[in-house]
């Protein structure tokens, strides 16, 4: 057996002598990594009028060891898939002159925050004293859209939580006099926090997370200042510029959007169909394209609550009404479902009709009800365009959005009209069906035609970005849609032309030889085809943009 090897025993007297010359020695602050260092990451007094909290990030001092990565993770006890603050890499100049340079970044403590403003919920303030946005977890309800507004990509979601958090810059530290964990474990010193003029900020927007492809700064104006000796040589880029990939598809929100944008143009078309059809058919009508326009509606609504982290939240949709597009959004949807159900009653409950009646002073109540609908519905399509448009992500933020939305609620609306006048006259014999197919059939089916034409147009016009030279915003939407998601693409472009364009047109050529079976399978075909592409649309709409980031 081998002999054990016992290592002499350490000096007691030596070690407690050693300890204590260390603890005089910190006492007397003679230690050049103690305190003095960490007080000098912080600015010595807080912020004064106009003045708010910052960081400042030294370029030439960061490595990219990604020590305030950990950091940031350990103190804020993130999940071991969560980062509130990360470290990209710019790259790029010539064979001769080549330039690498790591960049951390978190969140930016914006001026004008672009994540607080499109809360719908209030879950984010900004602290008038110090300037730092923080985010309120327990008013949270998960819809991740200030994830979508902000351009830096700095709230980040917790499936597990069902709600969004971000960096705080360690304000319960600062309270304190100490610097956020980042700037502490920087090895380097390259992060610090220091102060800033909000005036000078909105000001001299473009001084302020002055990278390259980093979104520009009017927008939400960000407060971190990248500082650096080099000159950068032309052209840098991102690493990952040339990555291109799909994004989340957000399926609840298509089926949401799609729906109501049905159920609208289906209030719409049904107001035009009674100004066309004989008053004797008109209150028969009503009957059956109502009930499917409302439950389509209230399917919409329904399938909007499978987006939210915390559903049983959702009644605080409401409270960012003053700023967020999606607090309005929500607020015209349900005032429109209000409305439409209170539509429908009328003229199922003879005796509501007659206190509306009296209610609205001896007027027609069902008129004034039927464009109330509409006009509510109208709004919220126009609030949900604005919700993508204000993200000022460019495949969102352009004309082609709003355009898009509106012509899916004239597309579907006149295909299921269509469809609930066919079933009258199917089901009423009092209704003649050569009526229905030759009469309402041809004006929706013209409707329908040019509406998908012009559609498919205005979707098809981002293809005329490949033939770019530089890979911007809407080219590498265009590559998505030919390459990740090209089978997508030919589905959908393929069930607009069918269900949009081919079945309408046959349905005005050989309109005078339908039956019954006929006409109510060309009715179901052109709504269910025209549905599944305009779904594919928005499906499409989701995953193919480009989202503003760091670099």
């Amino acid at each position: 057996m081998k002999e054990l090897v016992v290592e002499e025993p350490i000096d007691q007297k030596t070690f407690t002598a050693a300890v204590e010359k260390f603890s005089a020695w910190h006492d007397q602050e003679a230690h050049p990594l103690g305190q003095n260092k960490y007080q000098d990451l912080i600015p010595p007094k807080s912020p004064g009028q106009g003045q708010q909290y910052a960081f400042e990030v030294d370029l030439d001092k960061c490595t990219g060891c990604k020590a305030c990565v950990t950091a940031c993770h350990n103190e804020n006890g993130l999940d071991e898939d969560e980062t509130w603050r990360s470290v990209g890499l710019i790259q790029g100049g010539t064979s001769s002159n080549s330039a690498i340079q790591h960049v951390t970044t978190a969140c930016h403590h914006c001026v004008e925050p672009a994540c607080m403003k499109g809360c719908p919920t209030l879950a984010y303030t900004k602290d008038p004293t110090t300037g730092i946005v923080q985010h309120l977890e327990d008013q949270c309800f998960g819809c991740q859209y200030c994830i979508l507004k902000c351009p830096y990509d700095v709230p980040k979601y917790n499936k597990k939580r069902g709600i969004v958090h971000k960096c705080d810059m360690c304000i319960g530290r600062l309270s304190v006099g100490q610097a956020p964990a980042c700037a502490r474990a920087c090895p380097n010193g390259a992060i610090r926090i220091t102060l800033v003029d909000k005036k000078d900020v909105k000001n001299n927007p473009s001084e302020y997370v002055k990278l390259p492809d980093a979104p520009a700064s009017d927008y939400a104006y960000p407060t971190t200042k990248y500082k650096t000796r080099r000159i950068f040589p032309s052209p840098m880029e991102s690493v990952d510029y040339y990555t291109i990939k799909p994004e989340h598809s957000h399926l609840s929100l298509v089926f949401m959007l799609v729906l109501t944008q049905l159920s609208v143009g289906s209030f719409l078309a049904e107001f035009i169909l009674k100004r066309m059809i004989n008053p004797h058919y008109s209150h028969v009508s009503d009957l059956f394209h109502i009930p499917m326009a409302l439950g389509f509606g209230l399917l919409a609504l329904a399938s909007s609550i499978f987006h939210l982290g915390r559903p049983h939240l959702a009644f605080r949709a409401i409270l960012g009404f003053k700023t967020s597009w999606l607090s309005r959004e929500i607020v015209a949807f349900s005032l429109f479902t209000i409305l439409a159900i209170l539509y429908a009653l009328g003229y199922w409950l003879e005796p509501l009709e007659r206190f509306l009646t009296t209610l609205f002073l001896g007027s027609n109540p069902l008129d004034v009800l039927a464009l109330s609908v509409i006009v509510s519905g109208m709004m919220g399509i126009f609030c949900s365009m604005m919700v993508y448009r204000d993200t000022k992500r460019p495949f969102w933020d352009n004309h082609l959005t709003t355009f898009k939305f509106f012509l899916t609620s004239a597309i579907l609306g006149s295909a299921m009209t269509l469809l609930s006048s066919t079933l009258l006259g199917i089901f009423n014999r009092g209704v003649p069906l050569s009526y229905i197919s030759q009469d309402i059939g041809m004006i929706f089916c013209k409707i329908i035609c040019s509406a998908t034409g012009l559609k498919l147009l205005l979707e098809a016009s981002i293809f005329m970005y490949l033939g770019e030279g530089n890979l911007s915003f809407f080219k590498k939407t265009a590559v998505l849609l030919t390459r990740q998601l090209r089978t997508q693409t030919h589905w959908r472009f393929g069930c607009g032309i069918l269900g949009g364009i081919i079945l309408p047109l046959l349905f005005m050529l050989i309109n005078n030889d339908f039956n019954a079976i006929t006409i109510t399978i060309f009715s179901v075909l052109i709504l269910g085809v025209s549905l599944a592409g305009e779904l594919l649309e928005r499906y499409l709409f989701f995953r193919a943009v480009v989202p503003l980031k760091m670099p």
